[in-house]
């Protein structure tokens, strides 16, 4: 194969009507082959690489895309060699006879025959890049005695005649050589040597004459039969099959092919093309068609049946051959099936990358895909043909094209795409190639679709885009053993070379038609009429509202319109010149529509440069602000009213909406608090002022207002609340046509009447806390109190040294101590409702439990507790650290103290944030309590529920104490026998630097 030097470059550009291009994309340089920065070069850059072009490049490329052409030219490489590029694409026209193209351009890799260019300018010899030519001559001396050492049968004449540049074109054939020059343009003259069969020519000399590509001539024609237009496209060399010039019959219409048909056959194939449907998917039936020399010769016609995988349009594709050589080859293969075994597997690769050119002149897209695998079928036998294509930013196939024995299948299930993605075995990602074939090969066993369609061989390769990104797959699975696998491994490699370009064309086609498809969603999905001109003013773009706000049926009547602007005649090209000449972009005008009626148009105007040489274009967005007019007008008519009532009105507004709830009118105190100038909300919406719950509530009641309702309701913003009360105004007609909505500010009204529920609440809270202090003090008291007294009486003061007296002095001392440690819970009690300001500081979660671990480190170290902590929700919180402190040690020591005796104890804490509070969640799996039946005295003073271990009942209530001083809250979760959940609730209080 040619060595690729040149980087395969994706181009878009845009012709406009006057046929200037512009480049507007460009994926890398002309220059990439030599290793420099990748800097993009404008179109005259671009040009100069091709000096040998008679016309500019760009031309060429849009006469040649236009005819469905591929376009094959010489790039000047250096000053001793060139290349030839293939330039291959689409061309996509828009309303202003403006035109899209996009094309692909990449090194020819399929030549390997001998070219030279001669630049008379400085008699040098450029000569192509190919894998046959090591000798670079550097002068017209130079290689003409070259051509006569490696060609001595070239006399002078005939050398003078080929190197000539007086003579237009030249040509010498030599037995099976053939020796072609010609003028490319003023300064250069190409010569090109080519092998061809020439059937006058004995088999004797044919064997011992000059090789230089070993390529044979391939006399199959490739069609495809459009029936909606009746065109039929033709690739492949119609020259050597009927003698026609290839250029004659490229493309042609079906009556002109029906003309060249034997009369006798001519009503066969005209019968078959006028089908509606077609019952098959593959015929072939031979008939007869005039050639060149006006004689008739037997063509065999296999054709297909296809669809368009966009529009679904029926279509005829297939080949021709010449019958009677096809059969007398087959005749020939049959009686010598030893010298089948003979030929070169190069030259069936090259016969099949031939054919492969051929389809991808004639299809495109899906359609494409499907006759590439039609062709693997039709040339290996091979049982299933997959190609997919990798979807962007995923690692998932999507099916292209698959083919059973060259039938397609639909992947509608998507079991076909399971079964790629899913099950098949991976690709070896150091060569991306996978090739296992074997009747004996258990690999592939394990899948049970290969047990039941006996498969026994797969091989499976990577698809990729010019920068060896991965963009696809192409999977063969049969049912027999491949006996060379070197052979397909070979064929196979240059294969994914045309598949991985023809679908790295497709995906960028793809993208680009999506590209479109999201411009005109944009351009034409607005409510502004939206157009462009360019320097000439000549229209280049223009949305679908345009024509309708100007009244018009005609674009080209767009510029002529007549405007009025203070009862002074204009037009819109006029106004368009103005804007250019000053510095306003905003204007209104009038566009008449009748007698003593009229459009009111805002009209506004930017400028934009674009390309290489910074051309300008003009944008017009054109708004039709009649109805919002005449809705102002309403306006005025009532304002003084509504704004008499509004300026009266303390902490309010009072607004009129339209019915799409439009401010039609708006005023009063509360715009002069908040510093909102009320004009700016005329035109505006009230509902984009809301979201989530206000926007549904205010949404609802004013389509209430609209039904004849009125209504009241409560919205939230800016922090503050307001009162809305709604009431339907009526026209003449007795229906609502517009709503006066009064708004009244109650932020402060909502303060003071929480601040009372509040303060109520916090009353009744503290004299339930007084009664169950007093009953708690006079309960807890009583006792020891009582035990004193009793004692006192017992104790024998006439003699105090009385033995019984010493027992009642131990009995005073446990009393006095039970009535001290009663006295000092209580103390801590009321220490915690002191309303004192208490030291704020940040605690860091992690920190505080390794405090809490260094200090219970024995009686933890005991019970073999196992703590999970997970801090990643809130890493700190700002409180108060003794008590947040006295929540964790409290809680661990209870999960020792009530841990279950049958499993090791197990602690998770864990910290986050749930709306505006800091929550700490402590979970053991200890031995749980009775929720229903003690559910209601948790958190009471002195209550406790286990009686194997000591305690006083007073932890949870201390630890409820403090978080409800500062506002918090606390929770528990617990089922007997499981374990206890406690959620604790804490604000993030405010850091008090004075301490």
């Amino acid at each position: 194969m040619v060595k690729n030097i040149f980087k395969t470059l994706l181009l878009t550009l845009k012709r406009s009507n006057n046929g200037v291009f512009e480049i507007l994309y460009q994926s890398c340089s002309f220059n990439s082959w030599k290793k420099k920065d990748d800097d993009k070069l404008n179109i005259d850059e671009i040009n100069a690489l091709f000096p040998t072009l008679q016309n500019s490049l760009f031309d060429l490329i849009f006469e040649s895309l236009e005819k469905n052409k591929t376009l094959e030219i010489p790039l000047i490489v250096d000053s001793q060699s060139f290349l030839f590029l293939k330039f291959e694409g689409c061309i996509l026209a828009h309303e202003d006879n403006s035109h899209l193209i996009n094309t692909m351009i990449s090194q020819d890799m399929t030549g390997s025959c001998p070219s030279w260019i001669i630049n008379f300018k400085d008699q040098s010899i450029l000569t192509a890049v190919s894998k046959t030519e090591d000798y670079f001559p550097s002068n017209l001396n130079d290689f003409r005695g070259y051509l006569k050492i490696r060609f001595p049968f070239l006399t002078e004449g005939t050398l003078d005649n080929l190197l000539n540049q007086e003579t237009d074109n030249a040509e010498f054939s030599f037995i099976n050589l053939r020796f072609k020059s010609k003028n490319i343009s003023a300064d250069y003259r190409s010569l090109q040597l080519e092998e061809y069969q020439d059937n006058r020519v004995p088999q004797s000399k044919r064997q011992n004459s000059v090789a230089i590509n070993g390529n044979e001539n391939h006399e199959i024609i490739y069609f495809k039969y459009l029936k909606k237009s009746r065109e039929i496209l033709w690739s492949g060399p119609l020259c050597n099959l009927l003698g026609y010039e290839d250029g004659n019959l490229r493309s042609f219409i079906l009556w002109d092919w029906l003309k060249i048909i034997h009369p006798e056959d001519r009503k066969l194939v005209e019968d078959f093309v006028s089908r509606e449907h077609y019952e098959k998917d593959n015929y072939s039936f031979t008939y007869r068609v005039r050639n060149k020399k006006d004689t008739f010769q037997y063509l065999t016609n296999n054709i297909r049946v296809f669809k368009s995988a966009i529009t679904q349009e029926e279509g005829l594709t297939g080949t021709l051959i010449n019958a009677l050589q096809h059969k007398k080859k087959i005749k020939t293969l049959e009686d010598k099936k030893d010298v089948l075994q003979n030929l070169t597997e190069k030259n069936f690769i090259q016969n099949m990358m031939t054919e492969v050119s051929a389809i991808s002149t004639l299809f495109k897209g899906q359609n494409l895909f499907e006759e590439i695998n039609h062709l693997i079928y039709k040339k290996l036998g091979i049982r299933f043909c997959i190609i997919g294509n990798l979807e962007s930013g995923t690692n998932k196939m999507e099916i292209l094209s698959i083919c059973e024995s060259g039938k397609n299948i639909n992947d509608s299930d998507k079991w076909w795409e399971n079964l790629l993605n899913e099950e098949l075995l991976p690709i070896d990602p150091a060569n991306n190639f996978l090739m296992i074939s074997s009747e004996k090969d258990h690999v592939l066993s394990h899948i049970s679709f290969f047990i039941e369609h006996k498969i026994t061989s797969l091989l499976r390769l990577s698809l990729f885009d010019t920068e060896m990104n991965k963009i696809g797959t192409l999977c063969l699975l049969h049912d027999q053993p491949f006996n060379n696998k070197a052979y397909y491994g070979e064929l196979f490699s240059i294969l994914r070379d045309w598949i991985s370009k023809e679908l790295n064309r497709c995906r960028f086609e793809n993208v680009l038609q999506e590209t479109n498809f999201m411009h005109d969603a944009i351009l034409n999905g607005t409510a502004y009429a939206i157009f462009a001109v360019n320097h000439q003013f000549e229209l280049i773009l223009i949305n679908n509202k345009t024509l309708p706000v100007f009244n018009l049926n005609n674009k080209d009547e767009l510029m002529k319109t007549k405007l009025l602007k203070n009862d002074t005649n204009t037009t819109l090209l006029e106004v368009i010149s103005d804007f250019l000449k000053s510095s306003l972009k905003t204007d209104y005008f009038h566009l008449p529509i009748g007698e003593d009626d009229y459009k009111e148009l805002k009209i506004s105007f930017t400028k934009i440069q674009y390309g290489n040489e910074n051309k300008e274009s003009y944008v017009i967005f054109v708004d039709d602000i009649t109805d919002r007019t005449l809705s102002e007008k309403k306006l005025i008519a009532s304002e003084q009213l509504f704004r008499s009532i509004a300026e009266n009105f303390p902490r309010g507004s009072v607004d009129v909406l339209d019915k799409s709830f439009n401010y039609l009118f708006t005023d009063g105190e509360e715009y002069q608090l908040s510093g909102t100038d009320p004009k700016s909300l005329i035109g505006t919406n009230l509902l984009k002022q809301f979201s989530g719950d206000n926007l549904k509530i205010t949404k609802s009641s004013l389509n209430k207002v609209l039904r004849g309702q009125r209504v009241s309701y409560e919205t939230e913003a800016r922090h503050m609340k307001f009162l809305q009360s709604g009431v339907p105004l009526m026209n003449n007609a007795k229906e609502v046509d517009r709503i006066l909505l009064v708004t009244q500010n109650i932020t402060e009204a909502k303060r003071l009447e929480s601040d009372k529920e509040k303060l109520i609440k916090d009353l009744k809270s503290h004299n339930e806390e007084l009664l169950r202090f007093a009953y708690i003090v006079s309960h807890n008291l009583r006792a020891p109190i009582v035990n004193i007294s009793l004692l006192l009486d017992l104790y024998n003061d006439e003699n105090p040294a009385d033995p019984g007296n010493r027992e009642i002095w131990e009995n005073l001392k446990i009393s006095t101590n039970l009535l001290d440690t009663t006295l000092q819970d209580l103390i801590e009690v009321v220490s915690i409702k002191k309303q004192k300001i208490p030291k704020v500081e940040q605690i860091d979660f992690k920190l505080l439990l390794n405090n809490i671990e260094k200090s219970l480190f024995n009686q933890l170290k005991e019970s073999g507790i196992k703590i999970e902590k997970d801090f990643s929700g809130l890493n700190d919180i700002n409180y108060v650290y003794a008590h947040l402190e006295n929540f964790f040690m409290n809680f661990m020591t209870n999960s020792v103290k009530y841990k279950h005796p049958e499993r090791s104890p197990i602690v998770k804490i864990s910290t986050y944030k749930e709306n505006e509070y800091c929550v700490i969640r402590f979970e053991d799996n200890g031995i749980g309590l009775d929720l229903t039946r003690y559910g209601d005295r948790i958190f009471g003073l002195y209550q406790r529920f286990h009686n194997h271990v000591e305690g006083k009942g007073l932890g949870l209530y201390l630890i409820r104490e403090q978080i409800r001083a500062h506002d918090g809250k606390i929770e528990i979760e617990s089922e007997v026998g499981k374990g206890t959940v406690f959620k604790v609730y804490l604000r993030n209080l405010i850091m008090n630097h004075s301490w």
